[in-house]
């Protein structure tokens, strides 16, 4: 599965932002030793909220940034995902391993109607993502890479 950031309007592209600041933030720690940081073993996924609609959940631990040659944009390109319809409230543990990463979308398809949400992920225990919204047609995301 191949999927464009820059094709899934203001939503996604505000995603992609988050995301590349994620991904260069989140887990790569060059100055401290190597002992120091450890890697969690498991992704905790929470959402809650109202929605009058199924809302679509995508968790991927196979995906990467690919670079559209095209373009010259960067791109998410995610290899293997489990996509699920979900109804509120919702909870999920997803085991990292073997490549210590995770990236979830929550996903409001409707055009519609406005779906309420709050989405929450804990990496072992410690909570990296709370965010509430309202969402039509639009979507949250939250990716982590342990490099």
């Amino acid at each position: 599965m191949r999927l464009s950031i820059r094709s899934g309007g203001r939503a996604l592209s505000a995603a992609a932002a988050a995301f590349m600041i994620t991904l260069s933030t989140a887990a790569c720690d060059l100055g401290s030793e190597p002992s120091r940081r450890r890697r969690p073993d498991e992704a905790s996924i929470e959402v809650t909220g109202d929605s009058p609609v199924p809302l679509v959940l995508v968790t991927s631990k196979d995906w990467g940034v690919a670079l559209d040659e095209e373009t010259g944009q960067q791109e998410l390109v995610i290899t293997k995902a489990d996509t699920v319809e979900i109804e509120l409230p919702y909870q999920r543990t997803v085991p990292l391993a073997p490549t210590y990463r995770i990236l979830v979308r929550l996903i409001n398809p409707d055009a519609d109607r406005d779906a309420t949400v709050r989405m929450r992920v804990s990496l072992d225990d410690d909570v990296v993502y709370d965010q509430q919204a309202t969402l039509r047609n639009a979507a949250l995301q939250y990716s982590y890479a342990y490099y």
